[in-house]
C-alpha cells in the first residue's frame, strides 16, 4: 500500500545524533546534492529521497533529524514506520560520541524491529580523531550493530554505508 506520495517499493531511513554531527552533509552528498560550506542547522526534520536500482529498486525516504535537544520532543512521528536508523557522531567530538546513547535507546524504544548503525562522521583523518575506532567499535560490538567511518567531506565510505543500509531492507 502506498503511502504519502511514496510507492510501495520505498523504503524508510531515519538519521540522528547530536547537533552538528554532519548529519545531513552526510544524506546530501549521498544523494547527489551540495553540501553547505557552512554549518546549517536542521530545524526538525528534514527529508530526502534518492531512488536506488541496486538489487530491488527502491525509493529511499531518508529524514534527517535535528540534534539539537529542543527538537527531540518533536522527534517519535520521525521514527514511525523506519526501516533502518543511522546513529551519527562527530569523530571529532567526544561529547557527540558520549551522546550515541541516547540516541540508539530512542531508535529501540521508538521502532525496536529497525536495524540500527552507528556511523562515525567526519573521518577525514582518523590517526587524529578524538573519537578512537576500538571505542566506537566496542559500543557497536556490545549493542550488536554495524558501526561504520564516514566522511562527506571527502567522500570516503559515503556510498558504502547506503550499501550497507540497503542490504537491510
Amino acid at each position: 500500500m502506498a503511502r504519502l506520495g511514496f510507492s510501495s517499493g520505498s523504503r524508510k531511513i531515519v538519521v540522528v545524533g547530536s547537533a552538528a554531527s554532519g548529519k545531513t552533509t552526510l544524506v546530501q552528498k549521498y544523494v547527489g546534492g551540495t553540501p553547505p560550506s557552512e554549518y546549517q542547522q536542521t530545524f526538525g526534520a528534514e527529508l530526502f529521497v534518492k531512488n536506488t536500482n541496486e538489487g530491488k529498486k527502491h525509493s529511499l525516504q531518508i529524514w534527517c533529524c535535528g540534534g539539537h535537544e529542543r527538537y527531540r520532543a518533536l522527534l517519535d512521528q520521525f521514527y514511525i514506520e523506519a526501516n533502518v536508523v543511522l546513529v551519527c557522531f562527530d569523530m571529532q567530538s567526544l561529547a557527540s560520541f558520549q551522546e550515541v546513547t541516547f540516541w540508539y535507546n530512542e531508535a529501540k524504544r521508538t521502532v525496536p524491529d529497525a536495524s540500527v548503525i552507528l556511523v562515525g562522521t567526519k573521518a577525514d583523518d582518523l590517526d587524529s580523531s578524538i573519537v578512537k575506532i576500538q571505542d566506537a567499535m566496542k559500543v557497536s560490538k556490545d549493542w550488536g550493530i554495524d558501526f561504520r567511518t564516514v566522511s562527506a567531506k571527502t567522500n570516503a565510505n559515503v556510498d558504502d554505508l547506503f550499501d550497507l543500509v540497503i542490504t537491510k531492507l
